[in-house]
């Protein structure tokens, strides 16, 4: 049998070290992980998978990795010629990743402190800005323990763990034995644990509510963007406070289109009014209207710009935008006979 390159197989060195090893398996196994193939190619996947996980249970062993590299063992393919089903691999994947999903336990304790929120805001608001207090259902810290989950707030040492947190195990698979390090399931991976729990919490230290937060929006943000709050997300024992994430959408205004900082209105105009010209005013975002002059013969179509009547920068409050109007010259539906009159005799002259 031709001895397989464990370390092609990962794409790593065979100077580079076991974090390194770790981690291009971890990329690995979840890339081909066979729940993620389509139909047609899930033997490639689990064969694919067999092969990688081959490759780590010899190379993340430092006994078996000095044996391999001395040539002193053959391919240990056999041990990945057991059947396995979907199950299995997720199981592996997950006792290996030590969370769902591939994710460790600190990513999934971030991405669990964390809020998102989709808050709706009208035009104006988007565009002078405003503050707003939302009610979100979040984690807090139980104030009956202090968030300790002790009911008299003082904890002890895990004695499962001695304090560590985390413990040491030996799993064996098809591929041998694979020693990983987990959570403390006593202590849920915190190394102390309350004598008597806290008859609020239960013992965990948080509890869920609602709460009103007032957020301020700025002046100039957009429909789509997202605004951070920093420290306003789940409380996690222990640790920081995560963020609340709002995402903004901006109902559209009724004369108002945004593009960037400026704004776009149409502005229409009477036939009378464009051959003669006039002046007309127009609303602005500041909610007053102001008188624009129109050219004489001016075309419908053309667009008129009125400098710094915009949106304010989002970073830059002092710097605007512009307000530019379309003019539209309307084509009457209906006519008087005196309209009707006047029209015939302005033809004649067009003649």
């Amino acid at each position: 049998m031709v001895r397989k390159d464990y370390y092609e197989l990962l794409g790593v060195k065979k100077t580079d070290s076991s974090d390194t090893i770790k981690k291009a398996y971890k990329k690995l196994a979840l890339k081909y992980h066979p729940d993620k193939a389509e139909a047609d190619k899930k033997k490639e996947y689990e064969d694919k998978f067999k092969e990688i996980n081959e490759a780590y249970s010899t190379l993340e062993d430092a006994e078996k990795r000095r044996r391999y590299d001395s040539g002193e063992t053959s391919s240990a393919g056999h041990h990945a010629s057991s059947g396995f089903s979907g199950g299995d691999f997720s199981d592996i994947l997950r006792d290996l990743f030590g969370g769902r999903g591939g994710y460790s336990d600190d990513e999934e304790e971030e991405e669990d402190s964390n809020l998102s929120f989709k808050l709706t805001i009208d035009f104006k608001e988007a565009v002078f800005g405003c503050e707003k207090e939302i009610l979100i259902k979040k984690n807090i810290f139980c104030s009956m323990c202090d968030g300790t989950g002790a009911q008299d707030k003082q904890l002890e040492t895990c004695d499962r763990c001695d304090g560590q947190g985390r413990l040491k195990i030996n799993q064996k698979t098809p591929f041998g034995v694979i020693s990983r390090i987990v959570s403390c399931e006593d202590c849920n991976g915190e190394g102390q644990i309350p004598e008597h729990k806290c008859s609020h919490c239960h013992g965990a230290g948080i509890i869920t509510s609602k709460e009103k937060v007032k957020v301020k929006i700025p002046a100039g943000i957009d429909n789509g963007q997202t605004l951070r709050v920093k420290h306003a997300g789940n409380a996690v024992k222990h640790g920081e406070q995560g963020d609340l994430f709002l995402f903004i959408q901006v109902t559209p205004d009724k004369i108002f289109k945004r593009e960037g900082f400026d704004v776009h209105m149409d502005l229409a105009i009477t036939f009378a009014q464009a051959a003669l010209g006039c002046e007309i005013n127009v609303p602005t975002l500041a909610g007053e209207d102001i008188k624009i002059k129109i050219d004489k013969g001016i075309e419908s179509g053309n667009v008129l710009r009125l400098k710094g009547r915009g949106i304010s920068h989002l970073h830059e409050p002092s710097h605007h935008g512009d307000q530019f109007v379309k003019v539209l010259v309307k084509t009457p539906k209906k006519l008087s006979k005196a309209q009707i009159q006047l029209f015939e005799e302005l033809a004649k002259l067009d003649e």
